[in-house]
């Protein structure tokens, strides 16, 4: 089961209580749906749920009773109104004149109260709604091909200080979040808490993996650094060495070279701790260069 449809079967499982939004969610769910029109009403779903939850939602918002239930190719199923008395009465309920074409236009009287209009969102995404999973990229996004109901629902959206973005793909409009905060409260709304805690928990698990890799990318930047260093410390001393003995060097620094010679491995913490007296590491640090100086200008010295 998809993110989308796991989201829609959580939303299926909140009661439907007060009639207000019982008509709320079933306004949403009726204007995004396949069909809403003076002759037929059809909600085509392949959601197993949401089939069980149109009948008994119109039935509350309208005292309306679906007339068919077709099943089609993958699971899809149609359900479908089409008597006129049952229309006229809906058409009502919903403020809508019988006697003039049906225009896909946002009556906010029937969504005043904060509840139905959390309700009517709900139906529109249960009817026209998908998201992508918490392994992906956020992407929650609302379709319809009445373009000024669009316009009007992202009206509301922004009334109710939500932003979501607006986008044409075809003949279709879209109302989309790309932001982890937008979706997550947005599901949080309209009654998926279950959906956007996942999304949070992703959120986290992803932020506390970038900051595991980004420490591990910079540990391992300073063993190569702290390597290359060593490295280039051993070469040039062994190359002094080998053209001058140890006599180019102080006595007092012989024993921090013997120490860089048999610990190559070794950080300059590392080091420090192993003098005797122990030092500090800016003391073994400092000590190094002019260790590797005197290295380099002894190695120079013998060239010319």
């Amino acid at each position: 089961m998809s993110f989308s449809a796991q989201t829609k079967t959580e939303l299926c499982a909140i009661p439907v209580s007060r009639e207000c939004c019982a008509v709320a969610e079933a306004y949403g769910l009726l204007l995004f749906a396949h069909t809403f029109s003076h002759t037929e009403i059809s909600v085509v779903t392949a959601n197993e749920a949401l089939a069980k939850r149109v009948p008994p939602l119109l039935t509350r918002a309208f005292s309306a009773s679906v007339q068919s239930q077709e099943k089609g190719a993958g699971g899809r199923v149609t359900l479908k109104i089409t008597e006129e008395k049952q229309l006229k009465r809906i058409f009502a309920k919903l403020g809508y004149d019988w006697q003039y074409h049906m225009t896909y236009h946002l009556n906010r009287n029937i969504i005043e109260e904060d509840c139905c209009r959390a309700a009517f969102l709900r139906g529109v995404f249960l009817a026209a709604g998908t998201i992508a999973g918490p392994d992906k990229k956020i992407h929650l996004e609302l379709a319809t091909s009445h373009h000024a109901l669009s316009r009007e629902v992202m009206s509301l959206l922004l009334d109710m200080n939500f932003n979501p973005k607006f986008a044409m793909r075809k003949t279709v409009s879209l109302l989309y979040w790309k932001d982890e905060a937008g979706a997550e409260d947005f599901l949080t709304l309209i009654g998926a808490q279950h959906a956007a805690m996942e999304l949070m928990q992703a959120k986290v698990e992803k932020q506390l993996r970038n900051k595991v890799n980004r420490r591990v990318n910079c540990e391992t930047a300073n063993v190569i650094k702290a390597s290359n260093a060593a490295a280039e410390q051993i070469a040039v001393i062994h190359q002094a060495l080998n053209k001058g003995g140890w006599e180019i060097f102080p006595d007092a620094m012989h024993e921090t070279i013997r120490l860089r010679l048999d610990h190559p491995e070794m950080s300059l913490t590392e080091l420090a701790a192993q003098s005797q007296p122990p030092l500090s590491k800016p003391g073994m640090s400092h000590r190094l260069k002019r260790i590797v100086a005197l290295a380099k200008a002894a190695v120079q010295e013998e060239h010319t």
